[in-house]
């Protein structure tokens, strides 16, 4: 749809028969900006009207980058993220080829498993979910507490780096804001450490924390003043 609006001359005909009167209601004439053969801080090629000026050298640019954008990030998926068959709803497409092509990608993350081993372990994996009813893992989070590290070692790497591959840059984004929140002026000697944990519990508010669990762990890591726990 983006590359027949690229080239439909009447579509942008209207955008910019739109900007222009826009513009007029705010006092704005629409011209084109001093062109040198030395200016490099903008886009500059010639043009003979506004309209061509504009055209070329913003709607153009913008459309083809959201393009390529659009292309790279949905049409051209990581490779990472074929390990999606070892879901158990989409076991029955686990096959032996589709577990050799999970292997070439996640290799350098199995040490000491090769191509054949990786493909049996899927195929005893495959018979586990065709032969009983994936309703109660149905996500990624619970079916890892399946894979354990003793059964199924490799699918158990693969499926938690799939875990921690985002989607998005939305992850990354919200991490510099929690940080902004969270290490402010009054804060600027903490540690990493503390500061890890309070960016975590600052993103994830929904997140239910039982406080008798929290206290339990926080009193037996060593010898405390405090305390915190009364040994019958």
């Amino acid at each position: 749809m983006l590359e027949n609006e690229r080239n439909d001359d009447m579509l942008w005909d209207h955008l910019y028969d739109k900007a222009v009167s826009l513009a007029d209601d705010i006092g704005v004439e629409a011209t084109v900006p001093r062109c040198h053969g030395r200016q490099a801080n903008r886009p500059n090629a010639p043009a003979q009207t506004p309209s061509q000026f504009w055209r070329v050298n913003m709607y153009l640019p913008f459309v083809d980058h959201l393009i390529v954008e659009l292309t790279n990030r949905l049409l051209n998926p990581h490779g990472r993220f074929t390990a999606q068959y070892l879901l158990p709803t989409k076991a029955a497409g686990l096959t032996p080829a589709r577990a050799a092509e999970i292997y070439a990608v996640y290799q350098p993350d199995l040490p000491g498993c090769d191509q054949e081993t990786f493909v049996r372990e899927c195929n005893r994996w495959t018979a586990k979910w065709t032969t009983t009813s994936p309703a109660p893992y149905p996500c990624l989070e619970s079916s890892l507490g399946v894979a354990t590290e003793a059964s199924y070692p490799n699918i158990r790497i693969c499926m938690m780096i799939l875990l921690c591959m985002p989607v998005s840059t939305a992850t990354a984004e919200r991490s510099f804001s929690t940080m902004k929140r969270v290490k402010t002026y009054l804060r600027n000697t903490m540690t990493t450490e503390r500061l890890s944990g309070l960016g975590l519990l600052n993103i994830y508010q929904e997140r239910n924390i039982n406080v008798e669990q929290v206290v339990d762990a926080f009193a037996r890591q060593k010898d405390r003043r405090l305390a915190l726990i009364f040994k019958v």
